[in-house]
C-alpha cells in the first residue's frame, strides 16, 4: 500500500498557538513601553535633584550658610532671587549680579535652574521653587509635608537644613521621591 504524502506546514491549532503567544508578547511590550516615560523622568529628577544639591553645598561652603538662610541676602525666600543666586554670580552676602566683578565673584552655581522633569506644563512651574525659610524639620516631617500640600510641581528647599526635594504634592506618588 502506498502511502499519501501528507502536505507540509501548519495545522490551525499550531496558528492559533502562535498567535496568542505573539499578542501575549505585544502586550507586555506595550504596558512595558508605558512606564518607560516615568522611568526617564526619575533619572532626569535624580540628576536635577543632584545638581540643585550640589549647587547648594557650594553655595554654602563660599558663604557660610544656605541661601534663604539666617544671614543671607534673601532671607525672605524669594524664589526669584534664590534662583538667581543659583545661575548668576553673587557677593559675600548672596547677593546677585548678572556679571562677575571683584565684589560678585561666587558662582554662578548651576548654569540654569532644572526644571521639574514631572511637570508637564510649558509654563515656569516646573521652575517654582517653595522655600521654607522659617522650619528645619527632619527629612521625614518635609517628605508629610510635601504629600500633603498641593504641590506646583516644582521643588520644595527648606533653607536651614538646605534639604530640597520635589514638590509633587496631591499626586499619587508625590512623597516617593522624597527620599532622592
Amino acid at each position: 500500500m502506498k502511502w499519501i504524502k501528507d502536505e507540509e506546514g501548519f495545522s490551525l491549532a499550531e496558528l492559533l498557538i502562535v498567535m496568542a503567544i505573539m499578542g501575549i508578547l505585544a502586550t507586555v511590550v506595550i504596558l512595558n513601553l508605558g512606564s518607560s516615560d516615568t522611568g526617564a523622568k526619575e533619572v532626569k529628577l535624580r540628576a536635577n535633584l543632584k545638581s540643585i544639591r550640589e549647587a547648594l553645598v557650594q553655595y554654602r561652603a563660599d558663604h557660610g550658610y544656605y541661601p534663604c538662610a539666617p544671614g543671607d541676602n534673601n532671607t525672605s525666600g524669594n524664589q526669584i532671587l534664590f534662583r538667581k543666586q543659583m545661575t548668576w554670580y553673587t557677593d559675600a552676602a548672596g547677593a546677585v549680579s548678572a556679571s562677575k566683578t571683584d565684589d560678585y565673584r561666587f558662582g554662578p552655581y548651576l548654569p540654569e535652574f532644572p526644571h521639574n522633569p514631572f511637570y508637564a506644563g510649558n509654563d515656569s512651574l516646573g521652575l517654582q521653587v517653595n522655600i521654607d525659610v522659617n522650619n528645619q524639620q527632619v527629612l521625614q516631617n518635609l517628605r508629610s509635608s510635601v504629600a500633603a500640600g498641593s504641590g506646583n510641581n516644582g521643588w520644595h528647599y527648606e533653607a536651614k537644613s538646605g534639604y530640597v526635594v520635589p514638590n509633587l504634592g496631591g499626586s499619587t506618588f508625590s512623597d516617593n521621591y522624597c527620599y532622592y
